[in-house]
């Protein structure tokens, strides 16, 4: 009895879908890999964040802002939309100085207040401060920056720039 052998065509077939084969599974294995120690790192990664964030007070002030919604040449209006109290209130204006007049002040969770900035004096920093948007002197202020602190670490604003709907100045 005589035994023949495949022929070199088929051998060479079925060699190839053998390495296809082969390649497929090593793929399916390193992607599966990947994916999960990814998932984890990014885990760990989120977990370490957030109790960073939660350590510091971040996450209570994740989008804290303060809203201007009017500002005339002597008077600023604005509000504390946000769930946490907002201290150290300091409004500065476009040319970078500040008003004397709300300096240190605190805005309670959805309390709206307004500041009269035409008669206030001091000094900020060893600068002079202003009373009033324009006051004599001065060129015209562009704008009206309201800044606090919540959590006494996060710094938030609020601004209205000449040319909004809140500026009446």
């Amino acid at each position: 009895m005589r035994l023949k052998a495949i022929s070199p065509m088929v051998a060479t077939v079925l060699l190839i879908a053998f390495t296809i084969g082969v390649g497929a599974l090593v793929s399916i294995f390193a992607t599966s890999l990947t994916t999960s120690s990814t998932g984890i790192a990014s885990n760990q990664s989120d977990a370490l964040t957030m109790a960073s964030n939660q350590s510091l007070g971040l996450s209570k002030c994740a989008g804290a802002w303060i809203n201007v919604y009017r500002v005339t040449n002597n008077t600023i209006f604005y509000s504390n939309p946000n769930g946490q109290t907002i201290t150290g209130l300091v409004a500065v204006y476009s040319d970078g100085k500040q008003s004397a007049t709300i300096l240190d002040q605190s805005l309670t969770v959805g309390e709206s207040n307004s500041t009269d900035i035409s008669n206030g004096t001091g000094s900020a920093s060893g600068s002079t401060v202003y009373t009033g948007i324009t006051p004599t002197g001065a060129t015209g202020n562009t704008s009206v920056t309201l800044r606090g602190l919540c959590q006494s670490t996060v710094v938030v604003e609020g601004k209205c720039k000449s040319g909004q709907v809140c500026w009446e100045a």
